[in-house]
């Protein structure tokens, strides 16, 4: 008998996967995060953070059905799957044991790679006891057997080097568990034109069971590429006569390398705050995905902000966080332009932080602009996959509004959605 149960990531959660899949005496994790809108009901960066991986089960953060009695952590699962370096999907693997006792994690190499960076970088109780665990990688063409189950990953595109889907062959058919993914991204329209997507290499397979993420769905979507990206980008940057300054994701290879190609068309040089080196210097070990090269492509902001200060509209200034401390130090001249090129907050804390910035952009008289495409599929892609797939039952995750997919979804023959609830037990 094969079971599913999702503890986090639904009823409305954008991100907190956590998705127990059961076949037979075999259990595995599919992506064990954290929700942080939970997270920040309860605590604050950097004065209140959890004293430890008890607090995590006391306010509902990891699942208590999961607790050892014994060891206080997770237990009586065989191995937890990562699909991608987003600690949405794996901050929750703190709970997990290691020595002895150690419940082993799958992940990809480039996942691996940026996870361990980022361990490195930080001190708190739980990078330690990540540092700890039994970790094991993985690239698209293995095959994953664990207990009864087979699961092959397979690459697709996200905002993110290394994420996967997981084709997971189980005693009851086969499930497949999106992660997170898009198609417009530049990555994902080389794997279409390839045929090289998931859901393409699937054709023709019976489907049990589609776990699929919906982000897009419930808000409104800006479709564009990341191609437009760049060109909205080369615009903003040509039209600006100071500082050009940059916010977005550390981990966000993809758009890295689109700055950098509009720095040197624009005859700029790159500047990176501290939190953008752990993973830029880790993606170098892995040639095929053409990060920007450190100190060539992008120079420490440490290194260069007395030139900054001197020759402004020499530099792209890259920032993330909506921190302002950078930008106070420097304090950009008129005619500079500030470019959000991430998603805008989401969350109460966010928007403050947010606000704060812009009243600073705004006492400098520096100008807004938001350049950006999602790291998810747009709705209309998804009903592309969904309709390949063509399962016959399908399960909307990581999205506020579950019920605008599964209402679009009964246009699709011979598709039934099912909403899941908090520790439910769904059988295939």
């Amino acid at each position: 008998m094969v079971k599913l149960r999702f503890f986090s990531g639904i009823e409305g959660e954008v991100g907190g996967n956590q998705i127990l899949l059961e076949d037979g005496e075999t259990k595995i994790l599919l992506d064990f995060g954290i929700n942080f809108g939970r997270w920040r009901s309860f605590f604050s960066f950097p004065l209140s953070r959890p004293r430890g991986v008890e607090d995590y089960f006391r306010v509902g953060l990891i699942p208590k059905e999961l607790r050892d009695r014994e060891t206080g952590l997770v237990g009586g699962v065989d191995a937890c799957i990562i699909t991608h370096p987003h600690s949405d999907h794996y901050a929750g693997i703190c709970a997990l044991p290691s020595g002895e006792n150690a419940i082993p994690v799958y992940l990809g190499q480039a996942t691996h790679r940026i996870l361990k960076a980022k361990l490195e970088s930080r001190r708190s109780a739980e990078a330690k006891a990540m540092a700890q665990l039994d970790f094991k990688t993985y690239r698209t063409g293995d095959r994953l057997q664990i207990g009864d189950v087979e699961i092959r990953p397979w690459h697709v595109d996200h905002s993110t080097p290394g994420a996967y889907v997981l084709i997971i062959h189980t005693t009851g058919g086969t499930i497949v568990y999106t992660g997170d993914f898009r198609l417009h991204g530049s990555f994902g329209k080389k794997l279409t034109q390839k045929g090289d997507q998931f859901w393409q290499k699937l054709e023709g397979e019976e489907i049990q069971a589609l776990i699929c993420e919906a982000t897009n769905f419930g808000e409104p979507v800006n479709p564009i590429s990341e191609e437009e990206v760049e060109r909205l980008m080369h615009k903003c940057v040509e039209a600006c006569r100071g500082l050009v300054i940059v916010n977005t994701s550390t981990s966000d290879v993809d758009r890295l390398r689109t700055i950098c190609r509009v720095a040197k068309e624009t005859q700029r040089q790159v500047i990176a705050t501290k939190y953008f080196w752990p993973v830029l210097e880790a993606l170098q070990e892995d040639e095929k995905l053409n990060a920007p090269k450190p100190k060539v492509d992008v120079i420490p902001y440490e290194e260069a902000v007395d030139e900054i200060k001197k020759r402004q509209s020499d530099y792209i200034l890259l920032t993330s966080f909506y921190r302002e401390k950078e930008i106070l130090e420097v304090e950009p001249v008129p005619g500079s332009y500030f470019i959000l090129s991430s998603s805008e907050p989401f969350e109460e804390e966010g928007e403050i932080e947010f606000s704060r910035l812009k009243n600073w952009l705004n006492l400098f008289g520096v100008p807004i602009y938001h350049v950006h495409t999602s790291g998810h599929a747009f709705p209309m892609h998804l009903m592309q996959v969904i309709e390949a797939l063509s399962p016959k039952l399908l399960y909307p995750v990581h999205t506020e509004a579950p019920q605008a997919l599964a209402r679009m979804a009964e246009s699709l023959p011979g598709v039934c959605a099912v909403l899941p609830e908090k520790g439910v037990e769904y059988r295939l």
